[in-house]
């Protein structure tokens, strides 16, 4: 399945107005959540973070660690981040009242996977270039993922060098599938 990355990170707009989400399992695009945005994103772009991966045959987990794992950056406007945050919170169970977290929201530092970022209306200009890390919104399992019934997940070999992804083929290169 090939993966269609969209839209480009805005550079008229403050880093600081744009709110940026991390996702590695099932609200990829291709995965089942996919379309449980509540609103269009500005870009979404392939992205690493550290942590451990777990997998199992219906959604990941990740935790802190100490792998690069790979996933994608959502890119929204600030104004638009607590709608966005509502609803990952609900389908992540994460602080929704009368229920144990399955999921806590977590700070992450993403790196983009991307090379050749297009800059909104910022052709050839000197000095512009697009930021490659950012600080981003994510979700780690909040408890210990074995017991859950979770396997680690090695990394293997993706076009943008190792990477524990979740599905396994992921982004895998073809050879290794």
């Amino acid at each position: 399945m090939t993966l269609l990355y969209s839209g480009t990170i805005p550079t008229d707009v403050d880093p600081e107005e744009l709110s940026v989400f991390f996702v590695y399992g099932t609200l990829c695009r291709g995965q089942c959540r996919e379309r449980c945005w509540p609103i269009e994103p500005l870009a979404v772009h392939p992205a690493w973070v550290t942590g451990t991966l777990y997998g199992r045959d219906d959604y990941p987990a990740m935790t802190a660690g100490d792998q690069r794992v790979g996933g994608e950056c959502w890119f929204y406007h600030r104004t638009d981040a607590n709608r966005v945050t509502k609803v990952l919170d609900e389908i992540e169970v994460t602080n929704q009242p009368g229920q144990p977290n399955l999921y806590d929201r977590v700070r992450v530092t993403a790196t983009l996977l991307h090379s050749d970022i297009r800059l909104a209306g910022h052709r050839d200009l000197p000095g512009r270039q697009a930021k490659s890390t950012w600080s981003a919104s994510t979700y780690h399992y909040s408890t210990d993922p074995m017991r859950d019934g979770f396997s680690e997940i090695d990394p293997g070999k993706t076009p943008w060098g190792d990477l524990a992804v979740w599905p396994p083929e992921k982004w895998r290169i073809e050879r290794d599938i």
